[in-house]
């Protein structure tokens, strides 16, 4: 953490899910048709069922291999998704269109929001897309734009690594990187930064409270059984 750019530490993240389609992470080959036929984990299922019901229109940004996507359009909803990596975009298109379905996977640039006039009425970040979002300046700008693409109490499920705020080997870690950082003159790492292997952010409750609401968002559901995930309320 201490001596990787921004652009190397997106690079190990790109390599991650390259080197997931080998079968090197076990069962986690996002590429992967029997990984994204799984359909919606449980709290997922549980999340759109209880937030997601009156929306018909959803964006699902870090659409991966096309889980979500596909998983939803079955479920009802039309769906957009939008995926940085183009090997998945390529995989996500393919399965969708093996299973007859609409929904279309586009490109786009790592962390943003799509550039366009559609309006959602509900907004999915990809399973753990969030987590490597390097800074919260730059979460909360993507989260803005994203707030830009819906309406006023549409909602967003967002999906997170938690961690205890006591926990010390973060505020360690952020320590030692840092010291490293300030004599390249680059910029410094948040306690929560880690490389697991590749690079992601380990949240508090009220880090994710607090990144929502700045980027207009009031959080009505926040749960760290079986994953980190946090519904909020456009505003």
């Amino acid at each position: 953490m201490g001596v990787l750019t921004g652009e190397r530490l997106y690079a190990i993240v790109e390599e991650y899910f390259t080197r997931s389609k080998s079968g090197e992470f076990g069962e986690f080959n996002y590429h992967s048709k029997e990984w994204n036929r799984r359909g919606l984990s449980d709290w997922e299922r549980r999340a759109v069922t209880n937030y997601f019901g009156g929306c018909k229109r959803l964006l699902v940004l870090g659409a991966g291999g096309g889980r979500e996507v596909l998983a939803l359009q079955r479920l009802g909803y039309q769906v957009d998704g939008f995926e940085s990596h183009p090997d998945l975009v390529i995989a996500a298109n393919e399965l969708l269109r093996e299973d007859g379905l609409d929904s279309t996977v586009h490109p786009i640039a790592p962390n943003e929001a799509p550039d366009i006039e559609t309006t959602y009425d509900g907004i999915i970040v990809g399973w753990g897309m969030y987590t490597s979002v390097q800074g919260r300046n730059r979460r909360i700008a993507l989260l803005r734009r994203l707030r830009a693409r819906t309406r006023v109490r549409c909602p967003i499920l967002v999906s997170f690594l938690y961690r205890d705020s006591t926990a010390r080997s973060y505020k360690m870690g952020v320590y030692i990187a840092n010291t490293i950082r300030r004599v390249l003159r680059r910029e410094p790492a948040e306690v929560g930064d880690w490389l697991a292997p590749l690079y992601v952010h380990y949240f508090t409750q009220d880090e994710i409270i607090s990144e929502l609401a700045e980027g207009r968002f009031d959080t009505v559901h926040y749960d760290t059984n079986a994953y980190g995930h946090a519904v909020g309320k456009a505003t």
